[in-house]
């Protein structure tokens, strides 16, 4: 079958504005981002986006609640998934960036897919591990119109996933975006992907 798979990085949150880290720190959406996710709503309803979609989000404040927004303007009820929270940085979770930084655990130059900034950190291959079983899940499901409300760490992952990629990939290049992003990837029944756009700013 042929699928449509629309990625949205969540929108502004308090944590964007108040110098702390965001991870699982759970963090409500601003007044700016709560306007910004009516507009990727309204976004997505003139791509077509609406009924016969089913929309998965993180179930952290700020994904929920831009989640929420979006399916106030189509009509839809978000499903949270815990698999798609943003990474988890243990110790470091919500905190202000001067202390995440000035405690971390140094990392090398070279890229380490199991370092963690934190000893009850995720590693980057702890969080492809935890997302990968939510990808096989939408690939291999039979909805065909999916929209997922994540972070911008989580969506990486999931983007490279659907692209094909694999986690070493992400040794030489990776996907990147800004708040409140949106993604659109086509897959058809044999299984080639095209991406419409990626992280594209609405």
């Amino acid at each position: 079958m042929n699928k449509t798979i629309i990625t949205v990085q969540h929108t502004q949150s308090v944590h964007h504005t108040n110098g702390h880290a965001g991870a699982w720190g759970d963090w409500d959406l601003t007044e700016l981002g709560h306007e910004q996710a009516r507009n990727i709503g309204r976004f997505l309803a003139n791509e077509g986006c609406g009924d016969g979609y089913i929309m998965y989000a993180s179930d952290l404040k700020r994904a929920a609640q831009t989640a929420q927004e979006i399916g106030s303007v189509l009509g839809l009820k978000p499903v949270f998934n815990q698999l798609i929270r943003e990474v988890n940085a243990g110790a470091g979770n919500g905190q202000p960036w001067t202390w995440y930084d000035a405690h971390k655990i140094p990392q090398t130059k070279e890229y380490d897919l199991d370092y963690r900034p934190f000893d009850d950190a995720e590693s980057d291959r702890d969080l492809w591990q935890r997302i990968h079983p939510f990808y096989e899940e939408i690939i291999s499901s039979e909805q065909e119109r999916i929209i997922i409300v994540s972070h911008g760490t989580a969506l990486s992952f999931l983007q490279s996933m659907l692209m094909g990629q694999t986690l070493e990939d992400r040794i030489r290049h990776r996907f990147n975006g800004a708040s409140g992003s949106v993604s659109r990837f086509e897959i058809n029944k044999d299984g080639y992907v095209t991406a419409k756009y990626i992280n594209r700013q609405v």
